[in-house]
């Protein structure tokens, strides 16, 4: 199909119970609608994937997808997403990860790949130029991600290959699993890598050599454009803090506020804590160089080195701020190097470190309660117990023993143990939820519950907006108090539709540009007329769309929720003492400007002025 810029034209369908493989396009209008990415994927399960088949069926579909801006000169642009039916919330699920990976697909000849069905024994997608089969894995099943990678790069056709895969805990089907590419970048929330493990799909291993960045419909304007850009960028007080000190380097100030959940979302202060797991502490001590994503100007990745002690040799990529808090601060342990190997077998495993942390500090509470004794479970699960993390990872990537109960997450696990831990089970739509407290930023409180996924910073980061920062592109003129309820529908709601549009085109949302410029690198390199309410207006109906899936899997304003304790159970210290979120407050006018129902279910004047019906 021919298109002036930003698509190769191209997507791949892959049915592994039948071992056939072919081509696929969809028209410029489709296109425009929908962009590409989870908005462009959400129109696939939307029209493809029959409700009643389950998400660990050979039915579901795993959809890997790419989007206009993906693998161009635009910075920050080298990601990928991948959507299907959750095998842990059992409704819509999308994962992201940065990397290499997704330019080199879009190198490769393919905007995305749609997968169904359910392969006899163990394959591996390889993709060559356009050129594609399904190659045996029996010998890369059982291996982990890195050492599955590392094989596949021993190809003799081309060591270059980039790698999509699963680890051991894909392979058993964990509901905490996640697709692992580039040694230690993450597809990781939703459980889909259980999804890939559930159709004997190892690894999807990629090579494209015909160009080393995707070509722009005005390739020498947006070229001048960007070396404007790049100045804004750097000049960011955020995106300063992540090159020089990585994701961790957020940690001491959002402690200040309070934002940073200790021990499990009961404590608001741990400033020993921090000094030991933040960003510059890890600059001083294991930091063995930073490192950047494709034409990423931010560099926020960092790999560490640990020369002494119990985990000396142990070199990779290190972990980021959710890790650090989750394995650190929410277990209530200050051990750097214990984080940083339980962040190693989260890599290898392929396990989502943010859900990892919450089922292990979930478990330490409910040790602490006496829900569940040592005899039981095998460790001693105290706070801070370093040695006890890293084990009870291992047995959550092996599916073995107490691990393989919380490798299903907080919410079938909280079911099984019962004797009242639901009632502390700190989850959104039975996803986790991150290392961000909304009862610190009371809006963040209502993008968890609003969220189509299910508990996500990632839907709206609207903790930028209750620090103060403006969004004029987007309506958002005023600085907000980050403790008020009353006005942060409307606000919530317009970064929402944003993060949507950006999860289609698809950007990293640590380079942070205004939606102009963003804007204004789409026009470059599609050709396109396109406005800034276009754009806009294409979050807004992948947003909507996302919950009209949900809807079917019977989701409705009763699942809107947060967890009691955030709701109930005000911090007695800290930057967000005293504080709970007054979710009810919130609800009904967010229902109002999105043009939901009572219900939460999108009315037809709203699907009809969207064009989904």
């Amino acid at each position: 199909m021919a298109l002036q810029g930003g698509y190769a034209g191209k997507i791949l369908r892959v049915d592994l119970s039948k071992g056939e493989i072919s081509e696929d396009c969809f028209g410029e209008e489709v296109l425009k609608k929908y962009l590409g990415g989870s908005a462009l994927g959400a129109k696939i399960i939307f029209d493809e994937l029959d409700p009643a088949v389950l998400p660990l069926d050979p039915g579901n579909l795993l959809i890997f997808m790419t989007g206009p801006l993906t693998g161009t000169a635009c910075p920050s642009c080298g990601r990928y997403c991948v959507c299907t039916r959750s095998p842990l919330t059992n409704i819509w699920a999308e994962a992201h990860a940065a990397g290499y990976w997704g330019p080199e697909l879009k190198f490769a000849g393919f905007d995305g790949i749609i997968i169904k069905g359910r392969s006899e024994k163990p394959v591996y997608l390889w993709i060559n130029d356009g050129k594609c089969e399904l190659r045996d894995a029996s010998a890369l099943w059982g291996k982990d991600s890195y050492e599955t990678e590392h094989a596949l790069r021993e190809n003799p056709e081309d060591a270059k290959i980039k790698v999509a895969c699963i680890g051991q805990a894909g392979e058993r089907l964990v509901r905490i699993s996640s697709i692992m590419n580039d040694l230690g970048r993450a597809a990781g929330r939703c459980g889909v890598g259980a999804v890939m493990g559930s159709k004997n799909l190892k690894a999807i291993a990629v090579r494209g050599t015909k160009m080393m960045v995707f070509p722009a419909a005005k390739e020498a304007q947006l070229k001048e454009y960007l070396r404007k850009i790049y100045v804004s960028i750097r000049s960011h007080p955020t995106v300063q803090i992540y090159t020089s000190y990585g994701t961790d380097g957020i940690m001491s100030m959002m402690h200040e506020y309070g934002d940073v959940p200790i021990k499990y979302f009961t404590r608001g202060e741990w400033a020993e804590g921090v000094k030991k797991l933040c960003g510059e502490t890890m600059s001083k001590t294991i930091l063995h160089k930073q490192y950047a994503c494709y034409r990423c100007i931010v560099a926020c990745g960092r790999e560490i080195k640990i020369s002494n002690g119990k985990y000396a040799g142990l070199m990779g990529a290190g972990p980021e701020y959710e890790t650090c808090a989750s394995l650190g601060m929410l277990c209530m342990n200050d051990d750097l190097e214990a984080v940083s190997k339980a962040n190693d077998l989260c890599n290898r495993y392929g396990l989502d470190t943010i859900s990892t942390g919450n089922a292990i500090a979930f478990a330490m509470e409910c040790y602490e309660k006496g829900l569940v004794t040592k005899e039981q479970i095998g460790i001693d699960l105290t706070w801070g117990n370093a040695d006890a993390i890293v084990e009870m990872v291992d047995k959550i990537g092996k599916r073995e023993g107490f691990g393989a109960l919380l490798g299903e997450g907080v919410r079938i696990a909280s079911k099984e143990i019962g004797k009242g831990a639901e009632d502390f089970a700190i989850h959104v739509k039975g996803l986790e939820v991150p290392m961000h407290d909304p009862r610190a930023f009371k809006g963040m409180g209502l993008q968890y519950a609003t969220s189509h996924r299910g508990a996500c910073h990632l839907r709206g980061m609207f903790y930028h907006i209750e620090q103060g920062e403006r969004v004029p592109d987007l309506g958002i003129h005023k600085r907000y108090e980050r403790f008020t309820v009353d006005d942060k529908a409307e606000p919530v709601i317009a970064q929402q539709n944003w993060h949507d549009a950006l999860d289609a085109l698809i950007m990293c949302k640590f380079a942070i540009m205004a939606p102009a410029s963003v804007l204004a690198m789409l026009q470059m390199v599609t050709g396109w007329d396109y406005k800034l309410p276009d754009l806009i207006r294409a979050g807004e109906r992948a947003y909507n769309l996302k919950r009209l899936i949900n809807t079917r899997y019977g989701m409705t304003a009763k699942d809107d929720v947060l967890p009691k304790r955030l709701l109930t159970e005000p911090l007695p210290d800290g930057g967000c003492k005293g504080s709970v979120v007054e979710l009810e407050r919130m609800l009904p006018s967010y229902y109002r400007i999105r043009g939901w129902d009572e219900n939460g279910m999108p009315t037809e004047g709203k699907l009809r002025s969207l064009e989904l019906c």
